[in-house]
């Protein structure tokens, strides 16, 4: 029994560690992740057909300059896809970056973008 546990000791020493060394080394995103949304607001018709469809009500439309745009709540969202996925322009998409951790909720509120408004009359 103890020469069992010996040999597999002496095993695990010259196998590749499981595990990475963060923040050092990281593991690289799986395809297909969906991370943070990313909204074309050129593209937008404003349907409202995101808001409809979230599950946990994470999109909520908010009227600028005349015109209705998604605003999403990262810390509501289960990253489902599927306001990507009903959207039938293409204009909202679900990006490979993570949404950073941190302790204000404000900073996960992903707001209509005004100055790209000002640009576009």
């Amino acid at each position: 029994m103890k020469l069992k546990i010996i040999l597999k000791l002496i095993r695990n020493l010259f196998q590749k560690p499981l595990t990475v060394r963060f923040p050092h080394e990281s593991i690289p995103i799986a395809k297909g992740y969906r991370g943070k949304h990313e909204h074309n607001m050129d593209k937008c018709v404003s349907c409202g057909l995101c808001a409809k469809i979230c599950p946990n009500k994470a999109i909520e439309m908010v009227e600028v300059a005349g015109k209705k745009y998604p605003k999403i709540d990262l810390s509501k969202c289960c990253f489902c896809g599927l306001c990507q996925d009903i959207c039938p322009v293409k204009a909202l998409k679900l990006t490979q970056e993570i949404p950073q951790a941190t302790p204000d909720p404000s900073s996960l509120i992903i707001e209509v973008d005004k100055t790209k408004l000002d640009k576009n009359p």
